[in-house]
């Protein structure tokens, strides 16, 4: 500011040519306020020329503040129509597309202007103007009108190139990026710098592109661009789920902050919420990411519904408030705030403290945001409070379809199917105002209704809404495995195989599913089939799978095959046996009169699952039911005494034992136990009802 003060002396501070570089001096210095300082400097100038405007515009576009750089454009423009010397340059084009980049909202306002800049003959050929417009666009979202720019340039630099590929990334366009990279460099044989090689790795970040994420990570260490791109290298590994690779790129930068940030993001994305927490507190001084990214607060608060540490985030929750009362951050923060208020009421609600998230939500009154409202939905929903959701859900001032969805998913939940599909049928019916549309989730929702309904006619009308709503439909996973779910559980086995055909991707839920929709139904052949065409092709059977495998064998008799395939769970694929896979080998066991097999083979388990109160019984109930079916009462009256020690089976076993009685002829009995179950007191159940959907 010396130079400020010896200008005032000279009386040299109002001229255009002086104030200019006053402007830049205060700009650059960084000092408090140092933006309205400067502007001060701009109005004690009385004439005005286009170098000045210039700088001024620039350092609010630059600062972030583009409605003050767009209004001192526009009196720029209105003074420029009396001074000559105060016309807009390619140069003020360029800071106000800035601008505009930075405020998506006056999109319409970059168009225009771009329409002025072509009308005056300053593109094409202006390669600073163009590539600031392609940098617009791309900043609003409109990737087509840059992509039409780009293509339409007759020259172009580094700087251009970086733009479009950088936008795609931006704009989750991640393989059009990719491709751009690739013909920036092997084709028109740019050097990629360490921002292009910075920005492709973030789009392999994102398509999880592990070999040309390798690729390039060889390209910047032969270019020495390795150093200096270690954090986009680890944020690449990370996405990749190569951990040992990414913790590597990170050795020697244990105090970079912005490491510690992506370390932290990457081990959340991995799900490894422990090693959050110990990474967190190994820290000295913790507080300092939260200061320098306020955006963490929410993988963090993540990790704390994961591992339902309620009393860690609640000191987080505290640290939040601090910072938005106590730091120069709080600006920042409060832009930040609705998105870390909806993790934290998920927070809450994940460690079933579903008060505080209501008293998080009651802190924003009267300006209660939509996500905030979908929040505690879901919240309400996840602890079973199906009435209290039912409630805000109808009180909510603005509905979204994240709205819906969460309400029918609650109802589907709840064992309210039908109640999720009337919901439905009320969102497009328009009562509440506008028809929207739903999205894949909707569907996947409303499907899941008509397979616990078992009702076809209604999953068809869904499956045809899809079809017209969403007609990439099949390319998404949770879409179609719903549709085979659906279908194979109605019975319709060959549009079920048919559909499963089409879908262009399958994850081992979508095998599983169509596994067990055949099993279920009796046709064990196919679904070994299907089994063994999932594995050919690479896919890891889960625990699921088994389940679907081994029903397939139990339905059918496969006895030896059975035997096999829970053997390979086991020594092949590594996955321990649960209490649903043995109870799936004892019935297929008992339904082949193998039981004293069967009951060996419970004893021999009964420390592990039925002694420690994990187990439901579905196990005894398995077999104490192949006794009934071959009437085998020794060993019928033995599992019958094991359940009855259970308290929860007592009724159960009584019912069981008495019918295991009757198959075998033995009335009087059967009228003992049927005697003995109404002294105990346990003759109260209510009797059992079933439905099914009549089809048209």
């Amino acid at each position: 500011m010396s130079r400020h003060a010896w200008f005032i002396k000279l009386g040299l501070d109002t001229s255009p040519v002086y104030a200019t570089k006053l402007i830049a001096d205060c700009v650059i210095s960084g000092i408090p306020n140092s933006i309205s300082i400067a502007h001060q400097v701009f109005d004690q100038v009385p004439q005005k020329d286009t170098p000045l405007w210039t700088s001024i515009i620039s350092a609010y576009a630059r600062s972030n503040q583009p409605h003050k750089a767009l209004h001192l454009f526009s009196c720029m423009l209105h003074q420029s129509q009396s001074n000559p010397d105060a016309r807009p340059n390619h140069f003020v084009f360029t800071a106000v597309a800035r601008a505009i980049a930075s405020a998506p909202q006056y999109l319409s306002l970059g168009q225009t202007l771009h329409a002025h800049i072509v009308k005056s003959g300053y593109v094409p050929g202006n390669i600073i103007v163009e590539t600031a417009f392609v940098d617009l666009y791309m900043k609003c979202g409109v990737a087509e009108c840059a992509r039409k720019l780009f293509d339409e340039m007759s020259n172009r630099n580094l700087v251009t190139w970086n733009a479009m590929i950088s936008g795609y990334v931006q704009n989750g366009q991640e393989c059009q990026g990719l491709e751009l990279f690739y013909r920036m460099k092997c084709r028109e044989l740019y050097v990629p710098d360490e921002y292009s090689v910075a920005t492709i790795l973030s789009g392999c970040a994102y398509v999880q592109d592990l070999l040309l994420g390798v690729q390039v990570h060889g390209y910047a260490f032969v270019r020495g661009f390795e150093s200096s791109c270690r954090n986009s290298l680890a944020n690449m590994y990370f996405y990749c789920g190569r951990l040992a690779s990414a913790e590597k790129v990170f050795v020697g930068l244990e105090r970079n902050l912005v490491s510690k940030l992506v370390k932290i993001r990457g081990y959340v994305f991995n799900h490894m919420y422990a090693d959050v927490v110990k990474y967190i507190l190994s820290m000295e001084n913790a507080v300092e990411i939260f200061v320098a990214d306020q955006t963490i607060f929410v993988p963090l608060l993540t990790t704390c519904a994961k591992m339902h540490l309620l009393n860690v985030g609640k000191q987080i929750h505290g640290l939040f408030i601090t910072l938005v009362d106590s730091y120069s951050t709080a600006d920042s923060l409060k832009e930040s705030r609705v998105i870390i208020s909806s993790a934290l009421m998920d927070m809450y609600s994940k460690c079933s403290d579903i008060g505080k998230a209501q008293k998080v939500f009651e802190s924003w009154l009267p300006e209660q945001h939509v996500p905030l409202w979908n929040s505690l939905l879901s919240g309400y929903i996840h602890n079973e409070f199906i009435e209290d959701a039912k409630a805000l859900f109808e009180n909510m001032p603005e509905k979204t379809i994240v709205s819906w969805t969460s309400m029918m998913t609650g109802y589907v939940q709840k064992d309210l199917p039908q109640e999720g599909l009337n919901l439905l049928a009320k969102m497009y019916s328009g009562k509440e105002g506008s028809i929207l549309e739903g999205n894949c989730l909707t569907f996947v929702v409303a499907l899941e209704a008509c397979t616990h309904l078992t009702d076809l006619n209604k999953g068809k009308q869904i499956h045809a809404k899809i079809i017209r709503a969403l007609p990439d439909a099949y390319d998404n996973v949770a879409v179609g495995t719903a549709l085979v779910d659906m279908y194979s559980k109605s019975g319709n086995l060959c549009y079920t195989l048919r559909l499963f055909d089409a879908m262009e991707e399958k994850n081992v839920v979508s095998w599983t599913s169509a596994i067990m929709g055949f099993a279920v139904h009796g046709f064990a052949s196919q679904a070994l089939e299907l089994f063994q065409r999932m594995v050919n092709m690479g896919i890891m059977p889960n625990e699921v799978t088994f389940i679907a495998v081994l029903t397939a064998c139990s339905h059918c008799g496969l006895v030896d095959e059975g035997m096999q395939y829970f053997t390979q769970m086991r020594k092949r694929y590594g996955l321990m046996p649960e209490e649903e896979h043995y109870t799936c080998l004892i019935d297929l066991l008992g339904r082949n009169g193998r039981l004293e097999e069967a009951w060996n083979l419970v004893e021999g388990m009964e420390e592990n699952y039925l002694s420690d109160g994990r187990s439901t019984g579905a196990i005894w109930a398995a077999l104490l039911g192949a006794c009934q079916l071959h009437g085998n009462v020794e060993i019928g009256k033995k599992v019958a005494g094991k359940m009855m020690e259970r308290e929860k089976q007592i009724s159960t076993a009584f019912v069981a034992l008495s019918n295991v009685y009757a198959a075998a002829g033995m009335w009087n009995e059967v009228y003992g136990v049927r005697e003995s179950w109404r002294k105990e007191g346990h003759a109260d159940g209510e009797p059992g009802l079933s439905r099914i959907c009549a089809q048209p």
